[in-house]
C-alpha cells in the first residue's frame, strides 16, 4: 500500500484566521511543498486543545497505517503541551511516521538527540504560551490599576492615554462623532427596539459598509448585536469597563474622568427597554425562531448559520426556513458566495438528522459513564509536576508548589462538575428516543436540548455533519 505524505496547521483564534491570515499563509508553504490542498489538515483552536477535529484526523490516518509523513510548518504549529507531543511522538514512533517542519527540518523521534530536541521544542512552546497568557493577565491588572481604557467606543477617540468625546466630523454630515452617537441614543429611545434603530439610523446617516476595516471607534455599531454591546457599555455612562469579552467572563467599572454621553436617566430607560424585550421574547413560544441558532455552523468559514425564510403563508408560517452561512450572505469576504444558498438544507431537514444522531448517541450511552471518562493531561502534569518539585525538597519552592497544587484543586472540582453533566446529559439522551419526546416543544425549549448535548452542526452545502458533545 502506497502511503500519504500530509500536512498539517494551526492558528490559535479566530482573528488570526480571519484577518491575519496566517492560516493562508502556512497552508500556502505546505502547497509550495508539494503537499495536495486534499491532504493538508488544519484547525483554529489552542495548541493545548485534545479536541481539534484536523489533529484528531491526523492522528486517526496515522493509526489506520496509511500516514509516511506529516510535515508542519513549524513546531508549536503542531502542539503546546509537552504531554500531548510525547503522546503524540509515541504514535508516530509506533507507526513508523516522519515528521518534518518546514522551518527546522525533519525530526529523528527516535534517536537521543531527537528525543531530547523534541522536547525542548515543546517545553518552549509551553513557556510561549504561559508567557503569552501571563502578559495577557498582567496587561489587564495594569490597565485597571491606572484606570486607563483599553481603547475607545464609538463617539469617543483616545488623545494622550485619555478618553475624550470624539469631535472630528462624522462623514457626510455637519455634526460629530459625538453629535451622532447622541442620536444614536435618541433614536433607540424613540424606536425602543434595536433592528428599527439601526434602520431609522441608516436612512438619517451615513453607515460604514460590513467590510470597513477602519478604526474601530470610527464605526457606528452596524448590527443588532454591536448596537446592544454599545449601548451597554459602561463608557458611555462616563466609566471605564475591563474584562467584558467573553459571556463568562464578569465586567469590572470604575469611574472614568471623561463626559459621559448619556445620563443616569438614559440609562435606567435603555436598561428597562432591553430588559422588556427580552421579556417579551421569553412569554411568545409562538415567534418564529431558529432552533438550531448557536449550533450550526459554516464548514467553509466556521461562521453561524442564520435562518432564511421563504414567503409567509396567510396562517403566519413560512413556506420555508433554510439555513445559509450568514458571511456568505453579508458578503463580507469571510466566506464564499456559493455557501448563501440553502442546498435544501431546511430547518426541518437538519433537525431530523440531529435527531438521528442523538437517537445513535443514545445507543452508546455507556460512553458518557463517569468511572470511564478520561483523565484530563492537565491534571496529570501537574500532579507529575508536584511530585517532581516537592522531591526537591527546596523551601523556597513552597509558595509554587501552594499554587500548583490550588490550581489542581480547582481543575479537579471541574473534572466533578463535568462527570455531574455527563450524567444528566446520558438522562437527557435517554429521553429523547422516547415517542413523542419532541412533540409540542417551542423552538426555543429545542435549542436548550441541542445546545446540551451537541456541539456543533457543520454544515457544508448540503452536507451535514452532527458532532455531539463526548
Amino acid at each position: 500500500m502506497v502511503k500519504l505524505i500530509i500536512g498539517y496547521c494551526r492558528v490559535s483564534s479566530n482573528k488570526q484566521f480571519a484577518e491575519g491570515h496566517a492560516l493562508e499563509r502556512y497552508i500556502e508553504s505546505l502547497v509550495r511543498f508539494g503537499i495536495p490542498e486534499s491532504l493538508i489538515y488544519f484547525d483554529v483552536e489552542s495548541g493545548v486543545s485534545d479536541r481539534r477535529e484536523g489533529f484528531n484526523a491526523v492522528l486517526d490516518l496515522v493509526q489506520s497505517g496509511q500516514v509516511a509523513a506529516v510535515v508542519i510548518p513549524n513546531f508549536d504549529r503542531l502542539t503546546r503541551s509537552p504531554l500531548q507531543w510525547e503522546q503524540t511522538r509515541e504514535l508516530f514512533t509506533k507507526y513508523g511516521v516522519q515528521v518534518k517542519f518546514l522551518e527546522d527540518g525533519e525530526l529523528d523521534l527516535e534517536s537521543p538527540d531527537g528525543l531530547f530536541t523534541g522536547r525542548i521544542k515543546a517545553a518552549l512552546a509551553a513557556q510561549v504560551r504561559d508567557r503569552i497568557r501571563a502578559h495577557s493577565l498582567a496587561g489587564h491588572a495594569k490597565h485597571r490599576e491606572r484606570k486607563e481604557p483599553y481603547k475607545p467606543i464609538f463617539g469617543y477617540v483616545k488623545i494622550d492615554g485619555e478618553i475624550e468625546p470624539n469631535q472630528g466630523k462624522y462623514p457626510r454630515s455637519n455634526l460629530s462623532y459625538y453629535q451622532v452617537a447622541q442620536e444614536l441614543v435618541d433614536i433607540f429611545l424613540d424606536v425602543r427596539s434595536l433592528g428599527g434603530t439601526l434602520q431609522t439610523f441608516k436612512n438619517k446617516f451615513y453607515m460604514h459598509p460590513p467590510s470597513y476595516e477602519g478604526k474601530i471607534h470610527l464605526k457606528c455599531p452596524s448590527s443588532t448585536t454591536g448596537l446592544k454591546n454599545w449601548l451597554l457599555n459602561a463608557q458611555l455612562r462616563g466609566k471605564l469597563q475591563y474584562l467584558s469579552f467573553g459571556h463568562k467572563t464578569p465586567q469590572i467599572i470604575v469611574e472614568g474622568t471623561h463626559a459621559p454621553l448619556i445620563i443616569e436617566d438614559d440609562w435606567i430607560a435603555i436598561q428597562g427597554i432591553s430588559e422588556g424585550n427580552k421579556t417579551r421574547r421569553a412569554v411568545n413560544p409562538g415567534r418564529l425562531i431558529n432552533p438550531l441558532s448557536g449550533i450550526a455552523k459554516c464548514r467553509c468559514c466556521s461562521g453561524a448559520m442564520s435562518q432564511r425564510t421563504g414567503y409567509k403563508r396567510t396562517n403566519g408560517e413560512y413556506s420555508d426556513r433554510f439555513l445559509v452561512c450568514r458571511n456568505a450572505r453579508s458578503r463580507n469576504g469571510h466566506c464564499k458566495p456559493e455557501y448563501a444558498r440553502g442546498y435544501g438544507m431546511s430547518i426541518e431537514v437538519v433537525e431530523r438528522v440531529v435527531r438521528e444522531k442523538l437517537a445513535e448517541r443514545a445507543g452508546e450511552i455507556a460512553s458518557l459513564v463517569p468511572n470511564v471518562r478520561a483523565i484530563n493531561p492537565e491534571i496529570v502534569e501537574l500532579r507529575e509536576s508536584i511530585k517532581m518539585l516537592e522531591a526537591i525538597n527546596d523551601p523556597d519552592l513552597i509558595e509554587v508548589i501552594e499554587r500548583k497544587h490550588t490550581k489542581l484543586r480547582l481543575l479537579q472540582e471541574t473534572e466533578e462538575i463535568k462527570t455531574v453533566e455527563s450524567q444528566e446529559k446520558g438522562k437527557l439522551l435517554e429521553m429523547v428516543v422516547h415517542p413523542g419526546f419532541w412533540d409540542g416543544m417551542t423552538p426555543s425549549d429545542r435549542n436548550a436540548i441541542y445546545r446540551d448535548l451537541i456541539e456543533v452542526v457543520w454544515c457544508d452545502r448540503g452536507r451535514l455533519e452532527v458532532v455531539p458533545y463526548n
